[in-house]
This record gives C-alpha cells, sequence and structure tokens, in this order.
C-alpha cells in the first residue's frame, strides 16, 4: 500500500515544513523545552541557548508559541519522511498497524513530549480539550488517502475513509498521550485489525 500512496507527500495538508535556516532555532528550543517544559521556557532561554539576543530570536522565529508550532511541523513532516522506509514490503492491514505503532513510539519518545507526559500532565490536560481537535482536522486529511487507497486495491475495509481517518486520529492520539498497556505493536494488531479487514 505504501507503493500507492506516496506516504512522503502525505503531509501536503499540514503546516509546512519550516526552512532549514531555522533548524538552529528549532534545535535549541527543542532542547530548552526538554529540559526545562513549556511552561518554564521562554525565547530568553532559548536565545541563550544560541548565544543570540532575545531580539534576533523574535525576529527570526517569535513568540514561544510560534517556535513550539514549528517544532511540531517539522518533527511531524520528519517522521513521515521516515515512514516510508519503515513500512517498506507491507501492505493492507500490516502497513497500518505498522504505521499507527511507529507514530505512537516516535511521539511518545520523544523528548520533548516525554518532558511534558512526565513533569507537566497539565500541559497534556490542556492540550487535549483544547488543541486535540485542530489536530485531528489538519491529520486526518492525511490518512484519508491512505485508507481510500487500500480499500480500493481490496486491502482494507471499504467502509468511510473519512470517519476510519478521524477515528484512527484519535485512537494513536490517545495511545500517544496515555500509554497502550502492552507494546504499540500489539496494541495497534488487537485494536486495528478487526475493524480494517476487508469485509468477505
Amino acid at each position: 500500500m505504501s507503493e500507492i500512496v506516496d506516504i512522503s507527500a502525505m503531509g501536503a495538508s499540514l503546516p509546512a515544513v519550516p526552512p532549514p535556516a531555522l533548524d538552529p532555532y528549532l534545535d535549541a528550543a527543542a532542547r530548552c523545552l526538554a529540559r526545562h517544559g513549556v511552561r518554564r521556557t521562554s525565547v530568553h532561554d532559548v536565545a541563550r541557548e544560541l548565544g543570540v539576543s532575545r531580539a534576533t530570536v523574535y525576529r527570526q522565529v517569535g513568540t514561544m508559541d510560534r517556535l513550539g508550532a514549528l517544532l511540531f511541523a517539522r518533527e511531524v513532516h520528519r517522521m513521515l519522511q521516515a515512514l516510508p522506509a519503515q513500512v517498506a514490503g507491507l501492505s493492507g492491514v500490516d502497513a497500518v498497524v505498522r504505521m499507527a505503532a511507529l507514530v505512537c513510539d516516535a511521539a511518545r519518545q520523544h523528548p520533548v513530549l516525554r518532558k511534558v507526559l512526565a513533569d507537566e500532565p497539565e500541559v497534556a490536560g490542556s492540550y487535549l480539550t483544547l488543541g486535540l481537535p485542530a489536530v485531528i482536522e489538519r491529520v486526518r486529511p492525511v490518512v484519508v488517502p491512505l485508507l481510500a487507497a487500500g480499500a480500493a486495491a481490496g486491502e482494507l475495509t471499504d467502509a468511510d475513509p473519512e470517519v476510519l481517518a478521524d477515528w484512527l486520529v484519535r485512537l494513536v492520539t490517545s495511545a500517544v498521550l496515555v500509554a497502550p498497556p502492552v507494546d504499540a505493536d500489539r496494541y495497534f494488531e488487537a485494536v486495528l485489525r478487526p475493524v480494517l479487514t476487508p469485509r468477505g
């Protein structure tokens, strides 16, 4: 199925990839966020990490909210770019299960999210109530073509791909925020295969 849909191009509906010139600022922000957490990191911290003035950081990337949005966009696109090699040779339900597990594991292992989940649960709670709907709206269009292509090839259920994509994004997001009781591959295998297998 990864041959049917260009996974690396699935990020077209997501925020644009930040230009490489901003990587030093985003790398510094990631280090500060992983060290201090979201609540305690300021533009001043990022500037000090880089050895530049706050004015330079504001001029190049703006506020911490803007830095966070740019960092999120970069990390999501990097993850999408890595997926084709990681699911090479897989198709149908096998591919979707593996991709869901990879996304869940990559997100949970990211140093910034690890810090938030461990030390700032109130930030994760705020995200669930305020930020999750926007993430679903952004990510769902990325997933729909994958599910539709799999259904057209007879490799996935022909159920409504919009509904399935919405459900899949919610499921993976919840597993990112609250670790499944078993490893991600086993978890998504048990949950996704009965739903996504084509009806006989």
